[in-house]
């Protein structure tokens, strides 16, 4: 057997706050599709501005069999953290923000594991219809043209009398709005075999400088993971005891990096939930007497940076490092080959997730409001 990557579609127009569709073939055993998106910024739109990245607008991806059933359902940001958790690495980007720079961005959507798994990826032939979805909420004012999107599938061929173990659905199993000093109580679905659990907590923003309203470990300030209807506990603690854990648990530490220009004290998201280091260095412009004048802010903890003084016409690289990839943290993974790790809820039933927001928390925002998420990876034999 061998793997083949097709170009399926080649830098096809996405419309702007539109959803673009593409049907995909009849058969054939499809084990991960490659999205690679691009656009040009417009100007100068992101030097105030929350959402700054070509990844920050695209709202859903999504995997649909028959119409109605579940494959794949995220956002952007969503979808970026699951494959970094499954490849142990970060998508491929190019993270910046000047003067109508291109913006580009691969999303890779695993049907198995990871990319190129050849126990486990998805069987056309078990449905009528598989359709991608992409949504997006852009206009021109960011962007000068219209998204484009290339779809690049892979597909395990000569394989024989090979059957696949399945394929996982994940999706946004559940979302609220956090409340300060509330439990939120949860018990998962008991249908299918579940190979992660993934939290998402993502602070509240304000208007003025487009800076978290708290930190991402206060909205799930208690998690309370058991079996056996709370008899049997997995995890008790903080969200930001449980991401420092899965840095030396799954050897993975989110560490990403991009261009900004930004107006002064103006916050943007460097897409690590809790920020430890983050250093910048002035991009050369032809203007090096601006060099000093463009300076980090290097707020730790906080997801969203800010220069503190802004020269004209200077713009700054940056890297920064720290814990939960895209504000997503595993709560539960199956690592081990042969999936002997899986989480059977009917075998352990009721298995729950209660988790607490901080009392004193703020989860307003002025700009956007707090939320959290419970993601779910599960087999579908």
């Amino acid at each position: 057997m061998f793997w083949q990557r097709e170009l399926y579609r080649d830098s096809v127009p996405m419309t702007f706050s539109q959803t673009y569709e593409e049907d995909l073939p009849k058969s054939g055993f499809l084990g991960s599709l490659m999205l690679y998106i691009s656009s040009t910024q417009n100007g100068q739109p992101f030097l105030a501005s929350r959402l700054w990245r070509l990844i920050d607008y695209i709202t859903k991806i999504e995997v649909i069999a028959d119409g109605a059933e579940v494959i794949k359902s995220l956002d952007g940001k969503q979808a970026l953290a699951a494959a970094f958790y499954d490849d142990g690495l970060e998508p491929d980007s190019m993270w910046r923000h000047y003067s109508n720079t291109p913006h580009r961005q691969l999303i890779p959507i695993h049907f198995g594991r990871f990319l190129r798994d050849e126990l486990y990826g998805l069987d056309l032939s078990r449905f009528n219809q598989v359709t991608l979805k992409v949504t997006n909420n852009a206009t021109s004012a960011e962007f000068t043209t219209d998204i484009k999107i290339t779809i690049v599938p892979y597909w395990l061929r000569d394989v024989g009398g090979f059957a696949a173990g399945g394929y996982f659905r994940e999706e946004v199993w559940k979302s609220w709005a956090p409340a300060a000093g509330v439990v939120e109580y949860n018990e998962l679905p008991v249908a299918l075999p579940i190979r992660r659990v993934l939290l998402v907590a993502r602070p509240g923003v304000d208007s003025t400088y487009y800076k978290n309203q708290s930190s991402m470990g206060r909205l799930m300030s208690d998690i309370d993971f058991t079996f056996k209807t709370g008899q049997t506990r997995v995890y008790k603690g903080p969200l930001e005891l449980l991401a420092r854990l899965g840095v030396n648990e799954l050897r993975l530490r989110p560490e990403t990096r991009g261009l900004i220009d930004r107006n002064a004290g103006v916050g943007f998201d460097v897409g690590v939930g809790y920020v430890e280091q983050i250093v910048g260095a002035p991009a050369y412009d032809g203007t090096p007497a601006a060099f000093p004048n463009c300076v980090l802010d290097d707020d730790v903890q906080d997801s969203t940076q800010a220069l503190q003084v802004r020269a004209a016409d200077a713009s700054m690289v940056w890297t920064a490092r720290g814990l939960a990839y895209m504000h997503a943290v595993p709560l539960w993974f199956a690592t081990k080959p042969d999936l002997s790790d899986l989480l059977d809820p009917e075998t352990q039933k009721v298995v729950k997730v209660d988790i607490t927001c901080q009392t004193g928390t703020t989860v307003a925002g002025s700009l956007a409001a707090a939320s959290n998420a419970i993601i779910l990876s599960r087999l579908v034999r």
